[in-house]
């Protein structure tokens, strides 16, 4: 029957992460990306990865997303949860650090999708994510 083959006129088991036809001789492993569920070679989830003949799925772990069977590292400045599928660019005023998006520290600004922030330079101070011109007689 379907998910096992014929040796020495008996019908054995497929090992785990493999299939076969009705009647066969043979069991074939399922192929990387793919994992083994009852006698099919089923896709695994997107964000999850498979060698070729498991019988499961790996989630990419976090800060990393899932690319041709492949988890990727994400971009600098840029996050991702576990199984993920893209990566997110940490947004304006925030930077990311250890696959988290962190705010600035006051005086500093960021664009976004960054892993640091800048300080305001001599003369100017932060407001709202901008480095700003401190009036006149002012320093900071």
């Amino acid at each position: 029957s379907a998910g096992k083959y014929a040796e020495s006129n008996e019908c054995k088991q497929c090992a785990e992460g493999h299939v076969s036809s009705e009647g066969g001789i043979e069991c074939t492993a399922c192929s990387a990306g793919k994992y083994a569920e009852g006698n099919e070679c089923k896709q695994c989830a997107a964000g999850h990865v498979s060698p070729e003949g498991t019988a499961s799925c790996t989630a990419c772990s976090a800060g990393k997303y899932e690319e041709g069977n492949e988890c990727k590292q994400c971009a600098e400045g840029h996050v991702s949860s576990e199984g993920g599928i893209e990566c997110t660019a940490c947004s304006a005023g925030k930077y990311a650090e250890g696959n988290e998006c962190k705010q600035c520290a006051a005086g500093h600004v960021s664009p976004g999708g960054t892993a640091s922030c800048i300080a305001c330079s001599a003369g100017k101070y932060e407001e709202g994510n901008e480095c700003k011109q401190c009036a006149e007689g002012h320093v900071s």
